[in-house]
């Protein structure tokens, strides 16, 4: 299942949870957030979506009830969703430290990103369609900054 979506939605309402979302303990939180807005079992993740976008004030104030419950219960479990996280991001960097096409893939983004600004830069600017630059850019540059994070880390955001 894709909670990219949902994980948005819930990031400002729900933290723990939206968290959650992104991790090994994805289904726990979905499940959470499923009875807080009273959804049956086998509802989509676009049905989340648009439970969470149509939620009443009443549905929002128990999605933040839940989230809270959600934080006590992962304490209580004694599991810490960063410390999941970084033992996910670490053993990803152990079986894949080793092997070159990680590494050949992140020369050649590296090489294709700096090329491609080369070849910008050089264009008169009437040659190049920003929007096109601009999306091209973009996306190169969060290649290069994702590979970056997993060969030398990243931070949290928090």
């Amino acid at each position: 299942m894709k909670f990219k979506g949902l994980i948005a939605k819930l990031s400002g309402i729900a933290p723990t949870m939206a968290t959650g979302l992104g991790g090994p303990l994805a289904g726990v939180a979905v499940k959470t957030v499923m009875k807080s807005l009273n959804l049956p079992d086998d509802a989509s993740p676009e049905d989340l979506e648009k439970a969470v976008d149509a939620a009443t004030p009443e549905q929002m104030s128990s999605l933040r009830q839940a989230d809270m419950d959600f934080k006590v219960r992962m304490k209580e479990l004694d599991i810490d969703l960063v410390k999941t996280q970084t033992a996910d991001i670490q053993d990803a960097r152990r079986t894949f430290g080793n092997d070159p096409v990680p590494k050949l893939f992140a020369m050649v983004a590296l090489l294709g990103f700096l090329g491609y600004v080369f070849m910008v830069t050089i264009q008169p600017p009437d040659a190049n369609d920003d929007g096109v630059v601009n999306l091209i850019l973009g996306y190169l540059g969060g290649l290069v900054s994702g590979i970056s994070a997993f060969f030398f880390g990243g931070s949290n955001g928090k």
